[in-house]
């Protein structure tokens, strides 16, 4: 695209975004909004099903409750598609939830597509703005389509409750993390059915780490492994904090998790899963936890 047209684009975008962004803490789709702790659990009545899909080094997952649906990042251009086909193929043509943890283009590459072609309603995203063709894309059809955003504002917090799991949707707690530290702003998901608990990280480096340890969520069953397997200073710490059973890392063959994080997960006994060996689906009943691959 010539550059003077693509700043056109932009000013139009951002001149409709405004009005696109609502306060964090609205009603959420599918469920009761306000705090629900681990004790304020619904009791388990039917599973929940976790999708992971090998879409190289990018996220795109899936949760699925007995009557609801929520989309967690949408990988990149194109891999919208990928889940498109996977809901459809179920006879399923609505996302109740769809949260985009941070604007990188490997996380909201495909959300224009899904807000297109399929019946979005609420969408979560973080409190800032990017330049990027990914996230223009995305707000011109989320203008188009007449939806609204939540912008989850530093420092808050939103539950609900769909069917028998319960969410609680957390925002990153400043508004500056320095240069080039977008991954910083990534939401995170805690989700508990029954016994199981499941954390989806983004791609939360260092300081936004710490703040997760800060949350004291304790010991999850499922953790989404934040920022496509990267080995970081606060990685020991923050497996000392969530401990968890399973593990999930997306990256791809060409960019592939640190060894590092590779021989910690061995070390400590967590059963690890990398996308480029496929698609994972762990699926819950309140008491256990089967996960699959391929």
């Amino acid at each position: 695209m010539p550059i003077r047209n693509r700043f056109k684009r932009l000013a139009a975008v951002a001149s409709a975004i405004a009005a696109l962004f609502t306060a964090s803490g609205c009603s959420s789709s599918g469920g009761t909004q306000g705090s629900v702790s681990k004790a304020d659990a619904p009791e388990v009545t039917g599973s929940v099903t976790v999708t992971v899909f090998d879409v190289g080094k990018a996220d795109a997952m899936v949760v699925q409750t007995a009557n609801s649906v929520t989309v967690i990042d949408a990988g990149n251009k194109g891999d919208g598609k990928d889940i498109e086909t996977f809901l459809t193929a179920q006879g399923i043509d609505t996302i109740d939830v769809l949260m985009i943890t941070h604007f990188d283009k490997d996380h909201v590459g495909g959300a224009a597509r899904l807000v297109n072609r399929m019946n979005v309603g609420t969408i979560y995203v973080p409190d800032y703005k990017s330049t990027s063709d990914e996230y223009t894309s995305f707000m011109e059809k989320v203008t188009e389509k007449g939806k609204e955003l939540t912008a989850m504002k530093a420092g808050t917090n939103t539950a609900w409750v769909s069917d028998d799991a319960s969410f609680q949707l957390f925002a990153a707690n400043k508004t500056n993390y320095g240069n080039n530290e977008e991954n910083d702003f990534s939401l995170v998901l805690y989700m508990q059915h029954g016994e199981n608990s499941f954390l989806f990280t983004g791609d939360a480096e260092e300081a936004r780490q710490n703040e997760i340890m800060g949350m004291k969520l304790g010991k999850v069953t499922f953790l989404k492994f934040p920022y496509h397997g990267n080995y970081l200073s606060t990685t020991e710490n923050f497996l000392n904090a969530c401990t968890p059973e399973y593990a999930v890392i997306c990256c791809s063959n060409q960019e592939y998790a640190d060894p590092s994080t590779v021989e910690t997960l061995n070390d400590r006994g967590i059963k690890a899963y990398y996308t480029p060996d496929g698609t994972v689906t762990a699926v819950s009943d309140g008491k256990t936890l089967t996960v699959t691959q391929g």
